[in-house]
């Protein structure tokens, strides 16, 4: 069965970046950090000159099959390549308005970051990045779903899964409602975590009003207990309400 060549490479993107014109490397940047927001994870070297972020799976009715960047640009010379796996029939709208530039299956060329509207560009990578989320199969397993958290929050949530594993030993770790919950007896689980790419969360608020007090800054609608990225997480507040959710 065929496979695709291009794959993750150990090439670091400064040397990459390095390696091409200045004014070209500006604009990569700017891409870079458009796709890093939409995406919550950094980039990585596929191949010796595509940058990419995240990863998809595809099957060809040819058999064809392999992984490529869920979202993913190349600053070559002559132009800049963006990448789209799902073709440009949903995009008629938005490449009307885009500004100069030309597209193939699955490609979409532009000379220089001047000649289009970056707005524009923005709202069909995001576009493109929640079709893949709409299409991508569901986890099925704990691991499965730990392994699909954002990169950049994996350290986080990994903190918050050793937290509650801590003070729960004997409990059940189980996938539920979509995410990791934690069962100390046969009926539902009575903590739940996930992860995203901006923040991790911990459900439902404690019943403690010494507690609810204490997590005001990290409550979120009514049941959500929010930890941003940018902070380190609460390690007390987490264990005291762990242990008042299973108490």
């Amino acid at each position: 069965m065929a496979q695709n060549k291009t794959v993750p490479t150990d090439v670091t993107l400064e040397d990459f970046l390095g390696s091409i014109s200045r004014p070209r490397r500006a604009e990569a940047e700017q891409i870079i950090e458009v796709m890093r927001k939409i995406t919550g994870q950094d980039p990585t070297m596929w191949g010796p000159s595509i940058i990419g972020f995240g990863q998809r799976h595809y099957i060809y009715n040819t058999g064809r099959e392999g992984d490529v960047p869920a979202l993913g640009f190349s600053p070559r010379k002559r132009a800049i390549t963006l990448y789209f796996m799902e073709g440009f029939d949903r995009y008629t709208e938005e490449l009307r308005a885009l500004g100069k530039h030309t597209i193939s299956v699955s490609c979409l060329y532009v000379n220089k970051l001047a000649d289009i509207d970056m707005g524009i560009l923005g709202v069909m990578l995001e576009k493109s990045h929640k079709l893949l989320e709409i299409d991508a199969p569901k986890p099925d397993t704990v691991d499965a779903y730990t392994a699909s958290i954002p990169t950049a929050a994996q350290p986080a949530f990994l903190r918050l899964r050793e937290l509650v594993r801590e003070q729960l030993p004997d409990a059940k770790e189980v996938l539920s409602y979509g995410i990791v919950g934690y069962k100390i007896d046969d009926k539902r689980a009575r903590v739940y975590i996930s992860g995203w790419k901006d923040h991790v969360a911990m459900y439902p608020v404690p019943k403690s009003e010494r507690l609810q007090s204490e997590l005001r800054p990290y409550i979120k609608g009514k049941g959500t207990v929010w930890f941003s990225l940018d902070v380190p997480l609460p390690v007390r507040l987490i264990q005291e309400s762990v242990a008042d959710l299973t108490s």
